[in-house]
């Protein structure tokens, strides 16, 4: 996902660790001016056959919270 909301700038990338038995998608926010930061994350453990979501420090809309679970679920189980 790339997206624009407001004055903020989302994007997101996906992680796997196979030692950790985890995979997910990573929510990067960029205000202007400024490094990315994660501000959140949908991490599915392997262990409980679940996913969680995660957020740092920050607001993040519903609008782009929903459509980052949706892309996690996609990318992980295929919907």
């Amino acid at each position: 996902m790339e997206r624009q909301f407001g004055d903020v700038y989302f994007e997101t990338s996906y992680f796997e660790d196979q030692n950790e038995g985890c995979a997910g998608v990573r929510l990067h926010r960029t205000r202007a001016g400024a490094q990315p930061i994660v501000a959140a994350e949908v991490v599915f453990w392997d262990a409980s056959g679940q996913f969680f979501v995660e957020t740092f420090n920050t607001d993040v809309p519903l609008e782009i919270l929903e459509r980052l679970i949706a892309e996690a679920r996609e990318r992980i189980d295929g919907g």
